[in-house]
């Protein structure tokens, strides 16, 4: 508590002379929206909002600063700035009220005026303003009076950008966010025994202290203040912890709620070094119980600018073209798992998933599932962590390493004795599966056929980084007694959202899963296939592909929605170094 208060008090020279300077020369600090400008002048009525965010939705708190637009007279039709406080209540001949209550004003000019809402009122959305110009005509206006309506003020003066902010260790020792031309300091994240706060100019934020959240890219901060600026009416400041996990990361977006309520979101930068990845080894076989907490490392998407928690686990590998499995559940948040091989001091991505835990089931599951050929002897990494559809997941989950799970095969070899046991890789959906990897050249066209009479078989193929499929097929291994086979082929393939592919996109390591499709059927014996078509055959295959009603696959089509696969989706978070 000392330390907080102390933070409160010591800041105040500071914003004494950056905000008033700016409220002297108004037309920076206070320079508004010319659209809410020019629609409150074009009908002769009083347009008011936050004087921080200048949003649209007309809202503000009791005891904040408030802007004013509309058609005004002042006196020689001059603008002009308070020169002390408390406030006056009449400026360059203009007073204000608000709802019969006379408000302090800061600055009054012929098409802005920026004021304080009296701090007694109630909550109230038809409040009504009255403008008495310095010729005593009027102006009138509407707007909504809520206990919270949050804004930060910025450098740009228009509610957006780089914030108006301070830094400080300890208290006594302040850095403003920004340089002396403007542009965004580079701000030191902390460490966990060494915070930085972040202290924020506000308005709107006194009457609901408590109420009061700050995120850093979605990453909550730890608020140690939240209320008046001693010696300034109507504006706030907000304490924070910056996430020191967050050093590095370059411009964030800083987005402060109170009751509910958002403020405008506005940028700082952070600079330092990125923090080191902290890797707990894993063992093969073994459960992991873990949880993605806020505390936990922080991965950026720097495509999108979304952030993610991550914990990595590692393990080595010494033979070539070892294969794993590796499983990641959670019932709290959509998993996403990444694949990174550790390459001299950098993690390079080789893989990740994001929806194959409900392979064979049709019942859709949010958990992950990579099947993996390694060709190099390395020392891996995996991240656990959230899919990109949902940034900063947080709650428990489970995570098992599996090796030697995928059977080598090859163009020309039909499997003898396999079948699927209840000691195979089992999916969350709750099928077992096996997995096959064959070595593929582009444009080879492979015909792949899984036949069982003991269940309804399932194929699925897809490449050596994780989902979504290129291919997938339930039933067109043939006609009646036969239509419950597999067939992966250039005409054939039933999935409606994994069509067929006419030859393979690409030379390199793929994988066939055999699996039943019905999870209440979980093993029984079935042969599998793999031959190389020859290059001559059909003109057209998409000509004589007649689509069959087929099953949806367990898990839902992520690459169109997003722009690319999962490995490449996951690729475009920022690679933390080792």
């Amino acid at each position: 508590m000392k330390k907080t208060s102390r933070i409160r008090l010591a800041s105040r020279p500071l914003i004494l002379t950056a905000l008033m300077i700016a409220l002297a020369s108004a037309g920076l600090l206070f320079q508004g929206d010319g659209a809410l400008r020019g629609k409150a002048t074009a009908q002769t009525t009083v347009a008011v909002v936050n004087a921080a965010s200048f949003a649209n939705d007309r809202v503000v708190a009791p005891n904040s600063i408030a802007s004013a637009f509309g058609q005004f007279v002042t006196q020689n039709n001059q603008s002009y700035v308070a020169q002390s406080q408390p406030l006056p209540i009449t400026l360059g001949g203009v007073s204000v009220k608000i709802n019969n209550v006379d408000a302090g004003l800061f600055f009054v000019a012929t098409t802005q005026i920026n004021l304080s809402i009296p701090a007694g009122l109630a909550d109230n959305p038809s409040a009504q303003i009255t403008v008495t110009n310095s010729d005593n005509t009027t102006r009138t206006g509407t707007f909504s009076i809520v206990r919270a309506a949050p804004g930060v003020f910025t450098v740009n003066s228009g509610g957006t950008g780089l914030a108006i902010a301070q830094t400080t260790p300890d208290g006594i020792r302040f850095q403003n966010v920004y340089n002396p031309d403007l542009s965004p300091r580079d701000v030191d994240a902390g460490t966990t025994e060494r915070p930085n706060f972040l202290v924020l100019y506000t308005t709107g934020v006194r009457n609901t202290p408590a109420a009061v959240t700050v995120k850093f890219q979605g990453v909550p901060g730890m608020v140690t203040f939240a209320g008046p600026v001693f010696g300034l009416e109507s504006f706030d400041q907000i304490n924070c912890i910056i996430p020191p996990e967050l050093s590095g990361l370059g411009t964030i977006r800083v987005v402060v709620n109170v009751n509910g309520r958002d403020a405008n979101p506005v940028t700082i930068r952070l600079g330092g070094q990125i923090p080191p990845v902290r890797v707990t080894s894993i063992m093969p076989g073994v459960q992991v119980n873990g949880e993605l907490t806020a505390k936990d490392q922080v991965q950026r998407n720097d495509a999108t600018g979304d952030t993610f928690f991550f914990d990595a686990y590692d393990f080595t590998t010494t033979a070539a073209n070892t294969t794993i499995a590796v499983d990641l559940r959670s019932t709290r948040f959509d998993a996403g798992l990444l694949l990174y091989r550790v390459d001299a001091d950098r993690l390079t991505p080789v893989g990740a998933d994001d929806q194959s835990g409900s392979y064979g089931s049709s019942v859709q599951n949010n958990d992950s599932l990579l099947l993996k050929v390694l060709p190099e002897v390395a020392r891996y990494v995996i991240f656990a962590s959230s899919s990109d559809f949902e940034p900063n997941g947080v709650g428990q989950y489970t995570l098992k390493l599996l090796t030697n799970v995928i059977t080598p095969i090859s163009y020309g070899q039909t499997t003898s004795g396999a079948a699927i046991s209840n000691t195979d890789i089992q999916t969350s959906g709750g099928t077992f599966l096996d997995a096959y990897w064959f070595n593929g050249a582009q444009g080879d066209r492979q015909d792949i056929v899984m036949r069982s009479s003991a269940f309804d078989s399932f194929l699925i193929l897809q490449g050596n980084f994780g989902d979504p499929p290129f291919t997938a097929d339930d039933n067109s291994g043939g006609p009646p007694p036969n239509g419950r086979d597999s067939r992966i082929s250039p005409t054939s393939g039933d999935i409606p959202d994994f069509p067929p592919i006419s030859s393979l996109p690409n030379t390199g390591v793929y994988i066939i899963i055999a699996t039943p499709l019905d999870a209440s059927v979980t093993t029984g014996s079935y042969t599998l296939s793999l031959n190389r078509l020859s290059a001559f055959g059909v003109a057209s295959e998409r000509a004589v592909n007649i689509s069959a009603p087929g099953r949806l696959i367990g898990g839902t089509v992520r690459a169109a929605e997003s722009g690319g696969t999962t490995f490449e989706r996951f690729s475009r978070r920022r690679i933390i170094q080792e």
